[in-house]
């Protein structure tokens, strides 16, 4: 074991841990927060948390601070990836309504994440942020992690086999949650496709592709706004429902 004094090393893993899980947080993520930033805020975070944390000596000769670390950090990723999957199913639903409106070739860059985004898409992040917030479920992340030191102490954690099904499962939700979220627009806007193809056969005159795509934003901004009262609430359960999905990813570990 490398020259290290007992509570360097607890601090270490602790800070760790924490900074890989905050990783993925709304907001903490953006590339426009700075890693001083980032890190100085882990930093907090785990001077807060060291007295409540068990740390157990490791007399194993085989014992390695390297390895432990990056245990810690693949245990905070995987901690954080539940929170990654739902921001991601909000922003394939995004994409998703982009293509079918035609605002999919309408892109800007995203100074926050340094990418092109169509407007729907942004409008559903930003919506998924204030959401995130406004439920409180950025308190439930912190009560997770606090969670995986009682149930996980540092430097022990170990993947197994029932963790990696987990996660694949929990990855093919993100098609599945992105059609529940758009899926009032995405109905409405397969029965306007159908409707313009039908009036493209009785007056072939009409040029359905310029004079439809107004159609379509007009009906898509629309049904958008009108959707929300079902969107929110339901976005809100999402975040909500987090704390029963890390709970489970927890007992898997």
């Amino acid at each position: 074991m490398p020259d290290f004094s007992f509570l360097n090393v607890k601090f270490c893993l602790i800070f760790f841990r924490v900074l890989s899980i905050l990783w993925f947080i709304p907001l903490l993520s953006s590339r426009l927060v700075s890693m001083m930033f980032k890190a100085g805020f882990s930093l907090i975070v785990s001077f807060g948390l060291f007295e409540n944390v068990a740390f157990e000596v490791q007399n194993d000769a085989s014992f390695s601070l390297v390895g432990a670390v990056l245990k810690e950090i693949l245990l905070g990723l995987t901690i954080g990836f539940v929170v990654r999957i739902v921001f991601s199913s909000i922003s394939a639903a995004g994409e998703i309504l982009s293509i079918q409106t035609g605002l999919g070739f309408a892109r800007y860059m995203d100074p926050t994440m340094v990418e092109q985004v169509s407007v729907i898409d942004n409008l559903k992040k930003l919506l998924g942020v204030i959401i995130f917030f406004a439920v409180d479920a950025h308190h439930i992340l912190v009560r997770a992690l606090y969670k995986t030191f009682e149930q996980i102490p540092i430097g022990l954690f170990t993947p197994s086999p029932p963790l990696f099904g987990f996660i694949t499962e929990f990855t093919g939700k993100i098609f599945v949650l992105s059609l529940k979220i758009g899926a009032p627009l995405v109905v409405i806007l397969f029965m306007v496709e159908l409707m313009l193809g039908l009036l493209s056969r009785m007056v072939p005159q009409i040029n359905i592709f310029i004079e439809g795509l107004p159609v379509k934003i007009l009906i898509a901004m629309v049904i958008l706004s009108l959707s929300l009262s079902f969107t929110v609430p339901y976005l809100g359960n999402l975040f909500l429902s987090m704390d029963k999905d890390i709970a489970k990813l927890i007992r898997m570990m």
